[in-house]
């Protein structure tokens, strides 16, 4: 329950981030209905693309971090994660400056640039969700921070799951924004920025806590113990 208390946090903290970064992408969103229930429902559509990536990806991470954990790291991977997490917070770190400094990353974001150009151009009143999928794999910090909690989550299943909770707590201030008229004014934006870095060091303290009372590490839990059977 706590880990995924920290994801949707994380994913609160990261809605601040994005209204102020993709902005011009809501702006640029086909949403072409008449109605607020009509844009609603298409926002929604795309925004679970969004968050099906975000899951498949917490999916691999999550796994590469039940094999880290199997090697008998799991108090480090866990203590490694809230570090991250409070550098975020405290510094105010780019990751999406060093990840995309990475040998092919480059290539990548400009495939999906160029994917998201074209759906937006060709397809006006539909490709939602393909759009939102494509969207969650742009570069973004808070994103990075957030498979910085899936990793240490050490399992598949609870990755996957905790960038799904992650996504899920970046949607109601996203969903205001393009419901209130898309974007909030300058002001706005800035008297809720502070929130940001303060919900990112609460998850941080939160992943380190968990980090230092784990007793036992997941190879022991996950491996059965080795014993003589008597018959």
């Amino acid at each position: 329950m706590t880990t995924m208390l920290t994801a949707f946090i994380i994913g609160l903290a990261g809605s601040l981030h994005c209204v102020g970064m993709c902005g011009p992408l809501l702006l640029a969103l086909p949403l072409d209905a008449t109605g607020r229930r009509q844009v609603l429902g298409r926002m929604l559509v795309y925004h679970a693309g969004r968050i099906l990536t975000y899951a498949v990806l917490g999916l691999g991470f999550g796994l590469l971090g039940q094999g880290i954990a199997l090697a008998g790291l799991q108090k480090i991977l866990a203590l490694g994660a809230g570090i991250v997490l409070l550098a975020m917070a405290l510094f105010a770190w780019r990751f999406e400056q060093l990840v995309t400094a990475l040998p092919g990353f480059g290539r990548l974001t400009g495939w999906v640039k160029a994917h998201i150009g074209q759906l937006l151009r060709r397809h006006r009143s539909g490709g939602m969700f393909t759009l939102g999928m494509l969207n969650g794999l742009l570069p973004c910090g808070m994103v990075y921070a957030a498979l910085a909690g899936a990793i240490s989550t050490a399992g598949g299943a609870e990755g996957g799951l905790f960038m799904a909770v992650f996504g899920l707590g970046t949607l109601p201030l996203l969903l205001s924004a393009t419901l209130l008229g898309r974007s909030f004014s300058v002001s706005v934006r800035r008297r809720i920025r502070w929130v940001q870095p303060v919900l990112l060091l609460l998850a941080g303290l939160i992943v380190v806590q968990r980090g230092l009372h784990l007793d036992v590490s997941l190879f022991e839990s996950a491996v059965p113990k080795a014993g003589l059977e008597c018959h």
